[in-house]
């Protein structure tokens, strides 16, 4: 029984011991319904088969029955083992084993191409199901594949009911379809709904005469069709009116021949109906014989109940009771009730399904704390030992060794700076980010590093992938000042000779194309190169004659030295003496010693002249 998404539902065939659901996430959950306890609860794998759209009870043969098992009555006295037959959101189908509370297997072959609406059981093992794709499909499950198909459309069926006696299948989309599953062709159509069918139902009465009961979605009305293999379009054997809609149908016909019909409507409540299936009449719409409304036993204020689903009881000694399910799909109650017929409304008071599980997870909760309560002893904590329970290899070993031995069998050498800091030998981390993010500014940072050991480092523990980078950035620090063009050469040189082998497993015109500005560079530079060195031998023999006269000191042996003796004033007084008798002989003296020194200094200047040139030359020809 289903209702598209939402309304995946059914009793059990053993007299409704057990309840199966599927509420809107998918879940499968199973209820016993004599102890109102939640046995099993299923997640399906929604990745594999996909949330369940579909279900309906199966029974097959149990291989060995185990007697001494005490768990979910899905055994019978015959030796049939109860299963779920699901169908999924993708179009398969799998059995739920309830012994194993598992997937137990999955059917193979031709299945539907999307979600299956509704999935039926013949008691013959096969199974019969219709999805959005508008085909019906057999499956065997003796063979676990499917084995036959045909198209029901075009419109989209929603629900099936397979009828035993005539062997067909009652398909229902907006019209209800009736097809032979031996021939697979169309025997029989009924019309009457305004809009699609959304629960279904069969019966059969002690004649033979089949019926299939239809409710339909914005329609308060259950339909009864007969079924006997000919004719179109025929219309409704008998019309049964509710005052909601209803989305769970559920029916039976006793051996005298009445029949009881009860719906579960959209408002929570239940309508059931007593008829004579010898004696439908389509003159007039029947109405509910009484109708079941659940509420609560709330002290202020009286709130409604919502009943989920429906079931009579096949029990012959408790056939008059109605077995029902109350509350939400994670929290249900079930309970078997006996209507009482003179009334035409019974109101059924009951605990809130919430309420009762809230009370009774709170006396659980305290029974559970009452029996892991711990009382501690008063001891004296000074006198305590505590003893570990794990053996000895395993508790652990204390370590009386102070941190700051410890540190020191580390060995740990660091290299300080004049500030202290501590110099990183290795900046291949720093180097990598800064690659990575073009940060220039840390990009220059690391590769102004100097230390030729630390740039081996670096460069010994960087990844291949980033050398090519490496090569474009120091291809520009070429091409700025001198700074940056050493510190380039400087890491280009090492990268050369610790990268080698990666730079020459490359194409020769991708390292050309990568080193093509550095090699550009270097011949530039190379052109000047001449130049640069004469200019430098001129200037550095300028630089050495002057450092050799600053440093020539000829006086420093004191090679000349004027002795005078201040005792001897008689021969510089002769002296001065002389020097004013013979002052104009001197004079006249002057006048001709003048002539002779003038083309003495003269001599002299061409002298000098004569050494600073030949002093040129001899320069000129050492620096060539």
């Amino acid at each position: 029984m289903s209702l598209g998404k939402k309304h995946v539902l059914g009793f059990s065939p053993n007299g409704g011991h057990l309840f199966a659901s599927v509420d809107e996430q998918g879940i499968l959950r199973i209820w016993d319904t004599e102890t109102n306890t939640l046995k099993q609860e299923f997640t399906p794998n929604l990745q594999v088969s996909g949330p369940c759209t579909a279900l309906t009870w199966i029974s097959v043969a149990s291989p060995r029955p185990k007697k001494s098992r005490k768990s979910l009555p899905t055994q019978d006295a015959a030796g049939e083992q109860l299963q779920i037959a699901l169908g999924t959101l993708k179009g398969s189908v799998v059995i739920y084993s309830l012994s194993e509370g598992k997937i137990a297997r999955t059917l193979s072959g031709d299945s539907h191409d999307g979600a299956i609406t509704s999935i039926a059981y013949d008691n013959a093992g096969h199974l019969y199901t219709v999805g959005v794709d508008c085909r019906a499909v057999v499956w065997s499950l003796s063979e676990e594949r499917s084995v036959a198909e045909w198209q029901v459309g075009p419109e989209k069926p929603q629900n099936i009911a397979y009828l035993q006696k005539s062997r067909t299948l009652a398909v229902g989309s907006r019209q209800l379809k009736v097809y032979d599953v031996k021939t697979k062709d169309l025997v029989e159509t009924f019309t009457g709904h305004s809009g699609e069918i959304n629960a279904i139902s069969s019966v059969s009465g002690p004649d033979g005469t089949e019926f299939v009961l239809t409710t339909a979605k914005m329609e308060r009305v259950i339909c009864f069709w007969k079924v006997d293999k000919k004719g179109k379009n025929k219309p409704s054997a008998c019309t049964l009116l509710m005052e909601d809609l209803a989305y769970c149908l559920t029916s039976e016909v006793r051996d005298d021949g009445q029949l009881r019909v009860a719906s579960v409507t959209r408002n929570g409540n239940i309508h059931i109906y007593l008829l004579n299936v010898n004696s439908l009449s389509a003159e007039k719409f029947v109405k509910p014989k009484v109708s079941l409304q659940i509420v609560s036993d709330g002290a202020e204020t009286v709130e409604p109940i919502f009943a989920v689903a429906a079931h009579f009881v096949t029990d012959s000694t408790r056939s008059h009771e109605i077995l029902f399910g109350y509350g939400n799909r994670q929290q249900l109650q079930f309970e078997r009730f006996t209507p009482n017929y003179g009334e035409k409304l019974n109101v059924i008071v009951r605990a809130d399904p919430k309420k009762l599980y809230a009370k009774k997870k709170g006396k659980e909760q305290l029974g559970f704390q009452a029996a892991t309560k711990v009382q501690k002893p008063i001891v004296n904590q000074k006198s305590v030992e505590y003893n570990s329970a794990l053996p000895i290899f395993q508790k652990k070993v204390q370590n009386d060794v102070p941190m700051e031995a410890r540190l020191q069998h580390l060995k740990i050498h660091g290299t300080k700076l004049s500030g202290g800091k501590l110099l990183t030998q290795s900046k291949t981390q720093l180097l990598m980010q800064a690659l990575h993010s073009k940060d220039q500014t840390m990009i220059q940072a690391v590769l102004g590093t100097q230390d030729t050991e630390t740039i081996q480092l670096t460069l010994d523990r960087l990844p291949l992938e980033y050398v090519s980078p490496l090569v474009n950035e120091l291809s520009i620090l070429l091409q700025g000042k001198h700074a940056n063009v050493s510190s380039a050469l400087r890491w280009l040189r090492v990268l050369a000779s610790t990268h080698t082998s990666v730079m020459m497993s490359e194409d020769k015109e991708a390292l050309r194309e990568k080193l093509g500005v550095c090699l550009g560079v270097a011949e530039q530079r190379m052109h000047c190169l001449s130049e640069a060195l004469q200019i430098t031998g001129r200037v550095n023999l300028i630089i050495s004659q002057m450092k050799r006269n600053a440093d020539n000191h000829l006086n420093d042996s004191n090679a000349l030295i004027l002795d005078e003796d201040p005792d001897e004033p008689t021969e510089a007084l002769e002296d001065s003496l002389l020097a004013e008798n013979n002052w104009s002989d001197l004079e006249d003296q002057q006048g001709s010693e003048k002539g002779i020194s003038d083309d003495d200094e003269l001599v002299a200047d061409d002298d000098l002249a004569t050494d600073d040139v030949n002093a040129d030359t001899d320069s000129d020809e050492s620096m060539d």
